[in-house]
């Protein structure tokens, strides 16, 4: 079963479960998951370790980090992620993750940093950088130095960099429709990679 959680949203409904962000609800059923992030929005960034608990055998993480208009609000570090305590999926279960329209703030880094220092069974990264990256001459690699240089819990963790094949304010390249097509495995594992 697969789960897709857009920015701002304060509940994921999955069939007659309602996730809200920090419930003692679970659903072990989802070995997918899709998020839309707005990781400059503290309030919105600060629901996502309430829902990934909801999760404990997710296997497969999609985030989709979605450009904030407005002014940043709040720090959002590494030891904001590690004050939650451990997430279960994120330690025990989660195997892949991918990171759409990765800009360099650093929020995102930290939680990618959160997830690779902790995911025991983590097999492959995924991270697909945002066109304004390359355009606006940012160095990626100073941008990736600080998960670069994290201490990996899994050993055996393949980190994979793209350049988006989105345009500048284009949107993600999944969607309902192709979330709803159970013929394939994963419907959010895109083409290109």
């Amino acid at each position: 079963m697969l789960g897709y959680l857009l920015p701002g949203e304060q509940e994921l409904g999955i069939t007659n479960t309602v996730i809200v962000a920090g419930s003692k609800n679970i659903v072990p059923s989802v070995q997918i998951l899709a998020i839309e992030l707005h990781f400059g929005v503290r309030d919105a960034v600060k629901k996502v370790s309430g829902f990934l608990r909801g999760f404990p055998n997710l296997e497969t993480l999609h985030v989709q980090s979605v450009r904030v208009s407005e002014k940043s609000t709040g720090k959002v570090n590494l030891k904001f992620w590690q004050e939650g305590g451990p997430i279960k999926c994120v330690v025990e279960g989660m195997k892949k993750v991918f990171f759409y329209e990765f800009r360099g703030s650093k929020s995102e880094v930290a939680f990618l940093k959160f997830i690779v220092e902790r995911g025991r069974v983590l097999e492959q990264m995924v991270v697909v950088v945002a066109i304004e990256c390359f355009s606006s001459g940012d160095n990626v690699n100073a941008k990736l130095k600080p998960l670069a240089s994290a201490k990996w819990k899994s050993k055996t963790c393949k980190l994979q960099l793209f350049k988006t094949t989105l345009t500048a304010g284009g949107g993600p390249a999944y969607s309902h429709p192709l979330a709803s097509d159970f013929g394939c495995a994963d419907p959010f594992d895109l083409e290109y990679y």
